[in-house]
């Protein structure tokens, strides 16, 4: 199944009927707030808070028994520095980006919001996109990375090195925790991984370009912000064709937040839109 039709799959699977008739209907939403990070060639870290920046997201939800499919936008942004990793301060990297995100989700809560369990814990998995723009900061002037091409992205002597698209397909996954305060009020944390199908999050993925090529092709500052090892040590020439990251592995970013999840009283949305109330919902009859 291709990612552009999980979406789709998703929202079937939660429609499915549970039985002849779905009871516990419920529509909310919630709020969360924490930190971002993310993974990738200028982290060594597989979870940190180093270098995490403030993120903040939605999200609706409509809930049948133990699953909830929910539909959520996130904003925040992601940053990673050569100067603050001892193993990389020689290569001497950085990058910062905004990132925003539109995910859907299926989420399973082990207990139900109608049992007497206070405490609710949670998985979910889904398929999202993000957008991002990789950029920094040379001679106090800020440079977005991807038009650069600084690995020689888009030279026609690499012809595996494509120029990277600013928006992708991401696979969100991840585990939380609500704790009800009342029927309609919950609050909890949840961590949030994004399974990414890139690794130029942070415009480092493969080996140095030919340094003659990427000036004709993209001129002085390309090269410039490519190789920044001379400016820890002048006497360092650009490094053609050596290692600058790790293609191997694709990068990733992550969330740790708090949540606030209000529940709408049952029916309230369909008695306020349609003048009446609606408690369940019929699945229809098999047919023998």
């Amino acid at each position: 199944m291709s990612l552009k039709k999980l979406p789709f799959a998703l929202f079937i699977l939660i429609l499915t009927c549970f039985k002849n008739k779905i009871s516990a209907q419920d529509f909310g939403i919630q709020i969360n707030a924490g930190l971002m990070n993310y993974g990738g060639d200028l982290q060594t870290q597989v979870y940190t808070f180093n270098e995490a920046k403030l993120t903040a997201g939605i999200n609706l939800r409509y809930q049948i028994n133990k699953f909830a499919l929910r539909a959520g936008f996130n904003y925040g942004s992601v940053q990673g520095d050569d100067k603050k990793i001892k193993a990389f301060v020689n290569r001497n990297l950085n990058f910062k980006s905004n990132i925003t995100e539109g995910n859907l989700c299926l989420e399973y809560n082990f207990f139900s919001l109608e049992s007497e369990s206070k405490l609710i814990p949670y998985a979910f998995a889904g398929a999202g996109f993000f957008h991002y723009n990789p950029y920094t900061t040379y001679n106090g002037q800020k440079v977005f990375l991807q038009p650069l091409g600084t690995e020689g992205e888009g030279l026609s002597i690499y012809p595996n090195r494509k120029i990277y698209t600013l928006t992708n397909l991401e696979v969100p996954y991840g585990v939380g925790v609500k704790y009800k305060l009342s029927s309609s009020f919950l609050v909890g944390l949840e961590f949030n991984s994004r399974y990414l199908f890139t690794d130029y999050l942070d415009d480092v993925s493969r080996s140095y370009p030919d340094e003659n090529e990427l000036f004709k092709a993209r001129g002085q500052l390309a090269v410039d912000v490519s190789f920044r090892g001379d400016e820890i040590d002048p006497a360092l020439s650009y490094p053609s064709g050596k290692k600058r990251g790790n293609p191997k592995q694709n990068d990733n970013y992550y969330t740790s937040v708090l949540t606030l999840t209000y529940i709408f009283p049952h029916g309230s949305l369909f008695k306020n839109t349609f003048g009446h109330s609606k408690h369940s919902i019929d699945c229809p009859k098999k047919v023998e």
